[in-house]
């Protein structure tokens, strides 16, 4: 902590300390607890002084605000100050400072700050000098200016320091927030309640924004070359099966390369093979006639023919399979000149490759 060339040491009055507005701190219920435990214990004391410094006939809290209200909680008449000269710029700038030091920082009171700053002409160049951050951490911060009040309100909801965690200990990372601030207005609350009722971790909540706006964007596209005869209707919808359900397997310029054939079935063609590119080879099965069904056991997973044939999967099932009536079966078209070929399918939404 800053060492002060010009401060004095004293026990002041209670009720002359008043908070600073601009306070970005948090603590937790339990750290709250254990702060009036130890107040308790100590008395004023045995706790560090509070920063504080003068205004007018009153002292405005530069840190400390906690400790302040747990004296006050307590019924304690003074509590020990350090007092000190600042301006109210030196002494929101130096509030920050502490509590970012120590990793108390309410981000989406740290976008309101840095908004503010923002709003009064300075840069985040500026703002990243003043408060002493990279300019990278100072435009993720002011990204969560984004969030809509409603997802503002639920987050203050969920991390309300005052009342004890979900059960699962979930709460609102930086990293979820810079996430939601990501989404459009219209889904963030539901991804937040999403990430909440799923216990999704803030790496987690990155990946799932990332995917579904990956899938938004290639849609986007996929349905704009539909409209204008530059992709076939049947290779739209397969490519659309595909991308909705991992849009990571399809990218922007793939979508380019596959515009550029100019016959349906060898679009469909292309589509199929970037597609088992990207596959784990762990996901194609391996299918083989059973003379004798009966013998099923429900430990298995079964395809069966429309011809009424059953056959039994050799290998992983996966995903939508799983989900399927125990034993698992699926209709698939399975024609005499497939004899003798291998027959892969996807694990997601059933498309048949055969070679």
């Amino acid at each position: 902590m800053k060492a002060w060339p010009k401060c004095e040491l004293s026990y002041i009055p209670i009720k002359r300390v008043h908070p600073n507005p601009f306070n970005v701190n948090r603590m937790s219920l339990k750290e709250y607890e254990g702060l009036k435990s130890d107040l308790l214990e100590k008395g004023v004391e045995g706790i560090p002084p509070i920063l504080v410094t003068p205004r007018n006939d009153v002292f405005m809290i530069v840190d400390g605000e906690h400790r302040w209200r747990a004296a006050v909680e307590l019924g304690f008449d003074t509590i020990k100050a350090e007092i000190v000269h600042l301006s109210d710029e030196d002494a929101k700038v130096e509030c920050f400072k502490r509590n970012y030091q120590r990793g108390r920082i309410d981000y989406l009171k740290a976008a309101e700050l840095f908004n503010m700053e923002r709003s009064y002409g300075l840069t985040v160049r500026e703002i990243a000098k003043k408060y002493n951050l990279s300019t990278y951490t100072v435009d993720y911060i002011l990204q969560l200016t984004r969030l809509s009040a409603e997802v503002k309100e639920f987050v203050y909801k969920v991390n309300d320091p005052s009342e004890e965690p979900y059960e699962s200990g979930f709460r609102f990372t930086f990293r979820h927030l810079i996430a939601l601030s990501k989404l459009p207005e219209k889904d963030m609350l539901s991804f937040a309640k999403e990430f909440l009722e799923n216990n999704v971790s803030g790496p987690e909540a990155e990946k799932v924004v990332a995917n579904f706006l990956a899938r938004l964007k290639l849609l986007s596209i996929i349905e704009e070359k539909l409209s204008n005869g530059i992709i076939f209707p049947k290779s739209a919808a397969l490519l659309k099966s595909i991308v909705e359900r991992d849009p990571l397997t399809f990218s922007e310029d793939k979508i380019e390369r596959l515009c550029k054939i100019c016959d349906e079935e060898g679009q469909i063609n292309f589509i199929r093979r970037t597609f088992l590119e990207n596959l784990d080879k762990s996901s194609l099965y391996s299918l083989a006639p059973m003379n004798d069904p009966e013998t099923k056991n429900r430990r298995s997973s079964y395809f069966k023919c429309q011809c009424g044939r059953v056959y039994l999967v050799k290998g992983r099932v996966l995903d939508l399979l799983e989900r399927w009536e125990k034993p698992a079966e699926k209709i698939i078209e399975i024609l005499p000149e497939h004899a003798g070929k291998r027959l892969h399918i996807n694990y997601a939404d059933m498309i048949t490759y055969f070679e």
